[in-house]
């Protein structure tokens, strides 16, 4: 009785080693997928942000342009 009570008390403590590596390995690939969204996003909002910088420098040159044929 006590062999068997020592051998499932193995295999249970064996069973919840494997599930604590499987959390702790989705944890860290959910914190790297994470990463990787955050890091898109930032990406996309510098480049936006780029975008909106270009936008503006084109708008200056077309006012700029105008006012001079304007004259």
């Amino acid at each position: 009785e006590a062999a068997k009570f020592v051998g499932d008390f193995k295999s249970l403590a064996k069973e919840a080693d494997e599930s604590l590596a499987k959390q702790k390995a989705l944890e860290l690939e959910i914190e790297r997928l994470l990463r990787a969204v955050v890091s898109q996003d930032i990406m996309s909002v510098v480049q936006n942000n780029s975008v909106v910088k270009k936008e503006n420098e084109y708008f200056k040159l077309w006012n700029d342009w105008y006012k001079k044929c304007d004259e």
